[in-house]
């Protein structure tokens, strides 16, 4: 990760130091997964992805508990900060992508499986919205979609590709998943719903107050997760 910029640096070391127990993301597969929520065709707001980004347990009453405030506002925030790039970059006249994505220092192999189980997961949140895109008959959108999900399913160990399929991914995945992103965020511009619009800094919350990702729910029982 050393070629990141220092923006996604300290998201990096942020997020390395969220409690392991939980199986908090990593930048690449956050990328992926705010990738997911932002071309899927329905809105997915804050409250309902967030704990996702530091658990992979749904419970509620297990979600991981922060009781350090200022790492977790600056957690947050990093968070947000690049869900609002990749939000604006997505969103201009010639929309553009470009995935975080995880090299082998031995060998500077490009590691994509992260990203794609990143991608997976936020597909796994509304799995049923994504079916608009193949009754669409939009076909560039329908391969980029079964062709992103076909990296899920090899980055999770559930593919039915031969082997020589599987090994010709490793060369083309780090080329085929921003042409796919885009594909699927030019098909979310045209028929999607729900606007994923930036989102504003949380700035300073109190714990008491309610939370800025409009869950109804106060900052210490949400976003905080404390």
């Amino acid at each position: 990760m050393s070629r990141l910029p220092p923006r996604l640096r300290k998201l990096d070391r942020l997020l390395l130091n969220l409690p392991d127990d939980d199986g908090p993301m990593l930048v690449s597969e956050l990328d992926g997964y705010l990738a997911g929520l932002l071309v899927c065709p329905d809105l997915v707001v804050p409250s309902q992805w967030l704990p996702q980004v530091w658990s992979r347990d749904d419970d509620e009453e297990s979600q991981p508990v922060l009781d350090d405030m200022g790492h977790a506002q600056a957690t947050i925030g990093a968070v947000m900060e690049h869900y609002n790039v990749v939000a604006k970059g997505l969103a201009v006249a010639k929309p553009t992508y470009t995935p975080v994505l995880d090299e082998d220092p031995r060998s500077d192999e490009v590691l994509w499986e992260l990203w794609a189980d990143g991608f997976g997961r936020a597909v796994d949140l509304k799995p049923s919205s994504w079916s608009a895109i193949d009754a669409s008959g939009d076909e560039e959108a329908r391969v980029a979609l079964a062709g992103l999900l076909q990296l899920v399913a090899i980055a999770r160990d559930e593919g039915t590709l031969p082997k020589e399929a599987v090994h010709a991914f490793d060369d083309t995945a780090p080329d085929l998943i921003p042409r796919w992103v885009l594909a699927l965020n030019a098909w979310h511009l045209a028929n999607a719903t729900g606007v994923h619009a930036p989102i504003s800094s949380f700035g300073k919350v109190g714990r008491n107050d309610p939370c800025p990702c409009s869950s109804g729910k106060k900052y210490k029982k949400c976003c905080v997760l404390n």
